[in-house]
């Protein structure tokens, strides 16, 4: 069972646009609980109309799968498909019956205006990430918004993609903030004890992750699931900044790179220098500096990333 924590005023919004009739992009990063809020709404949403649920928006052809399957699961009938108790046999007959993606689309809008018009409340169209949508998508969107309700849950930048614009103009926007700390803390207690979380000092433990989280739940999750205890409160590395670091080592060992192909370059040059002048203990020594180039280079600049 998950756990879920706030997203009171956010999750009103979203009851309160989907009862009007109207849609709803529910709009944040990945791990801030968009598809946590979502399931947590559910039940409501089912209370008030039939729901139809889908996981992506991309690619479209599977997508308009699902939400035939989905139409299936609620007995909404699709002109030219008779419903048996097989959905898998329905959905290849519903294939041949409409080969192309836009005649798929085009009979899943008709079905739903049939039903929004069978005097119910008109069917509330769920999709969980909707963030793969494109320009192409979007005439169907704006259809099928005219005859079901949509709920779409999206990354920030996607309401910016070219040609999606008429989409979002249709939808009321909701955006999820990051927890407040109290609502951190309380998600934090409720996951340390899902997963059995013993720390020494239970206080300074909940403190650092409240603070380390910024009041991202994946990130609270993240942090409590797989990081120890023990490295939190004594603020080892935790994962967060470990790229980082490790970006700054090989920065380090590249900036080297020019260092130890000049010093290689010195030593060709002597060498070949010596042969022209007949001076062999200069072209020993530019020989000597050649083969400790070759040996030891991926040794120094491996020294200098460890270190």
């Amino acid at each position: 069972m998950s756990v879920f924590v706030g997203r009171k005023e956010e999750g009103r919004a979203v009851l309160l646009s989907a009862r009007a009739g109207r849609g709803v992009v529910l709009s944040a990063p990945p791990g801030y609980g968009k598809s946590a809020l979502l399931e947590e709404l559910r039940p409501a949403l089912e209370a008030w109309s039939v729901v139809l649920w889908t996981e992506k928006l991309a690619p479209f052809g599977a997508f308009l799968r699902d939400l035939f399957r989905a139409m299936w699961d609620a007995r909404i009938p699709v002109e030219g498909v008779d419903f048996s108790k097989d959905p898998e046999k329905d959905l290849q007959a519903w294939g041949k019956r409409y080969s192309s993606n836009e005649e798929k689309a085009k009979s899943l809008v008709r079905a739903l205006r049939r039903y929004a018009e069978s005097g119910v409340n008109r069917a509330t169209l769920v999709v969980d990430d909707a963030t793969g949508v494109t320009g192409s998508m979007v005439p169907w969107l704006v259809a099928l918004s005219e005859v079901a309700t949509l709920v779409l849950a999206v990354h920030p930048e996607t309401l910016r993609k070219a040609n999606t614009k008429r989409l979002w103009m249709r939808l009321d926007r909701v955006d999820l903030p990051p927890l407040s700390p109290r609502e951190t803390r309380e998600l934090a207690e409720a996951l340390v004890e899902r997963y059995g979380v013993v720390a020494e000092d239970r206080e300074a433990y909940l403190a650092r992750v409240v603070s380390l989280s910024g009041g991202i739940p994946g990130e609270v999750e993240r942090l409590i699931r797989y990081v120890s205890a023990e490295d939190i409160v004594r603020n080892r590395d935790i994962g967060t900044g470990y790229a980082e670091g490790l970006a700054r080592r090989e920065e380090r060992g590249i900036a080297l790179a020019p260092i130890l192909l000049v010093a290689g370059g010195v030593a060709i040059a002597a060498r070949y220098l010596g042969l022209a002048r007949g001076e062999m203990d200069l072209y020993v020594a530019g020989g000597i500096g050649v083969a400790a180039f070759v040996v030891l280079s991926p040794w120094l600049r491996k020294a200098v990333v460890v270190r």
